[in-house]
């Protein structure tokens, strides 16, 4: 009896033992952090929405999101403190035009080596090209954004206005006629700290930003569309001047007749608007193809420790499922990375104004080309040289060639001492 006493007495130690070393391992998972640019009003929700269904699902791997404002060249400026610094997140999030940028300054893991069956599974090959540089792939390319029109149908309607415009001439005439009539702006272009929706206005009047490596936007054509933009600020002052998130507000809030932003704000725009909201196409010039930058943003793993790494991994294959990409595709307006969606976006679009949005940008793909990428350390430089050439010229400090000719020579000379 005794023995049977010692023998039960024993188990249960062990018993113990082993629930404790596995309480422990429960209470324990590799914790990783998230780096992103999405606000509580532009795709934060659904980050935080996506992280919490994850750490939900399992109990291995814990993430935790965080905020980096100011839009990818903030976040990119942080990243540099934090290499800096000899430490890294595990995850983050690039803007396509950053590529060049982040391959050349910041240590990543190639996600072909961890997982090339996968990337092969879920990626097309052209898709896995806006991430890959030289043949490393240096993340997932997780959206595709273009730029859209939208418009207040109501402020329209006010101004009899029929019509969308499909020029540019015709945007500044419609925005005329919305400010005479209703006493609002008529239009604004989004401005945030990077020079992608004056791409697709330069580029579509035949503009090349970059040629061979060189610097070649300072041009008459460059000029003249600027200088339409320019006129609906200054001349006409029926256009909005102001940072980009003042400028959205300020459209949804039924102050603005028409905005050109990032297909990536719909959602947000949609559940906010209080008026009728209608989309068309990016405008055009006589005589040119329509050319629009691809938005959007791929993430990489940064995490320096193999157990973080496939930790890491463990989330951008979660986030990538058809249910759970569908999903995030169409509620922020993104055009999906993965093919064969079609019945998952359906079932999340369904009908009504952003399903009809959504269909607006993804008619435009045809028309999308890359987002100029800027080699070695260049990137965030030239971001924000051309912001503020953008703002030096909508400000009125100066004209647009002589803006744009003193942008391309500094911007050549960087080019230059980064060879």
């Amino acid at each position: 009896m005794k023995k049977m006493k010692m023998r039960l007495t024993a188990i249960l130690v062990i018993m113990l033992l082993i629930g404790a070393l596995t309480g422990r391992a429960a209470a324990a998972p590799q914790k990783i952090t998230f780096w992103h640019v999405f606000s509580e009003t532009f795709g934060g929700p659904q980050i935080a929405e996506m992280v919490a269904s994850f750490n939900a699902s399992q109990s291995e791997v814990e993430v935790t999101a965080v905020f980096n404002p100011d839009m990818y060249p903030g976040l990119m400026r942080n990243l540099q403190a934090e290499a800096a610094a000899g430490s890294y997140p595990s995850l983050t999030v690039t803007g396509y035009s950053f590529l060049d940028f982040f391959a050349g300054n910041f240590e990543y893991q190639d996600i072909r080596k961890l997982d090339a069956a996968w990337l092969d599974e879920v990626f097309s090959p052209n898709i896995q090209g806006l991430a890959s540089v030289d043949g490393s792939q240096v993340g997932i390319p997780k959206a595709i954004s273009a730029p859209i029109l939208l418009y207040n149908v109501d402020l329209f309607k006010a101004a009899e206005v029929s019509a969308p415009p499909a020029t540019w001439q015709e945007v500044r005439e419609t925005s005329l006629k919305i400010n005479k009539a209703t006493g609002k702006f008529g239009f604004y272009m989004q401005e945030y700290a990077d020079n992608w929706a004056v791409q697709g206005l330069l580029e579509s009047n035949g503009v090349k930003i970059l040629t061979d490596g060189v610097a070649t936007f300072a041009t008459p054509a460059a000029a003249e569309a600027y200088k339409i933009l320019a006129d609906m600020v200054l001349v006409d002052k029926s256009a909005l001047h102001t940072a980009a998130n003042e400028g959205i507000d300020a459209f949804m809030a039924g102050e603005v007749g028409m905005l050109l932003v990032t297909s990536g704000r719909l959602s947000a725009i949609t559940a906010s608007a209080s008026f009728n909201l209608a989309a068309t196409t990016f405008p055009g010039f006589p005589g040119h193809d329509i050319r629009i930058p691809a938005g959007g943003f791929f993430i990489s793993i940064t995490a320096q420790k193999e157990a973080e790494q496939q930790a890491a991994m463990k989330f951008l294959k979660f986030i990538m499922q058809p249910e759970i990409h569908a999903k995030w595709s169409a509620t922020m307006g993104y055009l999906p990375t993965r093919g064969g969606l079609e019945k998952q976006l359906d079932a999340f679009l369904g009908e009504g104004t952003l399903a009809d949005l959504w269909r607006v940008t993804n008619s435009q793909m045809p028309n999308v080309h890359q987002w100029v990428s800027y080699p070695g350390d260049v990137g965030t430089f030239a971001e924000q040289l051309l912001a503020d050439t953008r703002d030096r010229i909508l400000g009125g400090v100066e004209d647009p060639l002589t803006a744009l000719q003193n942008a391309q020579n500094q911007l050549n000379e960087r080019l230059a001492a980064n060879n």
